[in-house]
């Protein structure tokens, strides 16, 4: 109880430091997995979230924005979804309806932080250099886990075909995820931001040291096995090749000649077509579900929600000779079950949601120098990889990647805070942020 209190004032002072502590706890979470705990364990990131935005609620001024202007292209979008949500829950299944609700939006009201309470350019800092060390901690530890194998991670408690999973005989590492899918999902969204703002400053150490890391990096992830996040590393490498770091060609001409190092058998692994043409089949039937209801059969109905809430007794059962309420489906593509759950207004609202995040941090790449115009290039390709990643799984439903694209939004409205950002390209009207209040939160000098 006092430890709570004493956190709930740490937080109320500086409510951005709830959201420095969820970035640096959230790749860990998968590692409940091994230790006995109760239920109410399972909450802490919401706990932090909820913390987060009270906090920004009643902070002291000095922690918050000095404007009140909201400039984001994905707000209004984003209070559509909502809105739809909320009355897909008041006319459907209000259990499973409410279930949906958080899986798809809880985390959304992060974005609110982090406009009230913005990250300073320290905070920034501070925060990229949390993604750099946890990526290089979790793909090590990804490999460490080849070595390890199977049967020697199910003896230290993680349980096969939950968290344990295989592809084509090759074990599939999950890092200190629950699975394979958000492990290969963090990392490489970590691995675009990281390597846009280590290549705009290459003499600091700690930049050069992620960018001789990166290589290894990739490779942990690689033994995830998840196609969708190689395609969103390559969309992102190409994004910033093109806008802003011609040599990043070169890690491209090097990724393709190392497919030529690859054994046989591990790269008919991730060319297989077999899991492609299962997927295509099942989002044959689903679109004729949506047209059959464009307005959406119900929040929480497929994907992860409808995993919780509809657990079928029989996994052999034909799940589309079924009512869609009691299909637990998961289409593996986030626009199908958004279009399934919510209909075509709803998945309108989520596309331009998307479109709204790339299109805001292009366009505070453009607006701001230095490692500000860089965490926003990294952040657009960040952006660009899930919108692609999308296409061949609910990308959004996977913790803590969900998570971590509304606190990524969140960090653009902080760079969108005049008091808190580099100088811009403006010209001779450009001045330098102010001192942050927080001297303990400075960058490493590493």
């Amino acid at each position: 109880m006092i430890a709570a209190l004493a956190l709930g004032l740490w937080v109320r002072a500086r409510p951005q430091r709830a959201v420095l502590l969820l970035a640096t706890l959230l790749p860990y979470d998968g590692l409940l997995l091994l230790v006995p705990h109760p239920n109410i364990v399972e909450g802490w990131k919401e706990g932090l979230v909820v913390l987060a935005v009270g906090g920004a609620v009643i902070a002291p001024s000095a922690s918050r924005r000095d404007d009140r202007g909201f400039r984001a292209p994905w707000a209004v979008p984003l209070l559509g979804l909502f809105a739809l949500a909320v009355v897909s829950v008041a006319t459907t299944d209000t259990r499973v309806g409410l279930l949906g609700l958080k899986v798809t939006l809880f985390y959304a009201v992060l974005p609110f932080a982090l406009w009230r309470c913005p990250l300073t350019a320290r905070d920034r800092d501070r925060l990229v250099t949390i993604l750099m060390v946890n990526a290089g901690i979790t793909a090590a530890f990804g490999l460490v886990q080849q070595l390890l194998g199977g049967e020697r991670l199910n003896r230290l408690g993680f349980d096969w075909n939950t968290a344990l999973r295989t592809a084509g005989g090759r074990l599939r590492s999950i890092s200190t995820f629950n699975q394979p899918f958000p492990f290969a999902f963090f990392v490489t969204m970590a691995v675009l931001i990281g390597l846009s703002v280590a290549l705009a400053d290459p003499r600091r150490r700690r930049n050069r040291l992620f960018l001789w890391a990166t290589p290894m990096m990739i490779a942990g992830m690689s033994t995830a096995i998840v196609r969708g996040a190689i395609l969103a590393l390559a969309i992102g490498i190409v994004y910033l090749a093109i806008s802003r770091f011609r040599r990043l060609v070169h890690l491209g001409v090097l990724g393709v000649a190392g497919l030529l190092l690859v054994p046989g058998g591990a790269f008919k692994v991730f060319t297989s077509s077999t899991s492609l043409g299962q997927r295509q089949s099942g989002w044959s039937s689903t679109v004729e579900l949506i047209v059959e209801r464009p307005l959406g059969w119900g929040l929480g109905t497929v994907g992860a929600a409808g995993e919780k809430a509809w657990p079928l007794p029989d996994d052999t059962t034909p799940r589309f000779n079924l009512p869609i309420s009691m299909v637990p489906y998961q289409p593996d593509n986030q626009y199908i079950a958004i279009g399934l759950q919510l209909g075509v207004l709803g998945l309108s609202c989520f596309l331009l949601i998307v479109a709204g995040a790339y299109a805001h941090a292009r366009r505070e790449a453009r607006r701001t120098d230095g490692p500000d115009a860089a965490l926003a290039h990294g952040i657009a390709a960040s952006v660009l990889g899930a919108a692609v990643a999308g296409l061949v799984a609910t990308y959004w439903e996977i913790f803590p990647l969900d998570l971590y694209f509304w606190m990524l939004l969140g960090v653009l409205l902080s760079i969108s805070n005049p008091s808190s950002t580099t100088p811009s390209r403006s010209g001779p009207g450009a001045v330098a942020s102010r001192p942050t209040s927080d001297t303990s939160l400075a960058p490493s000098p590493v």
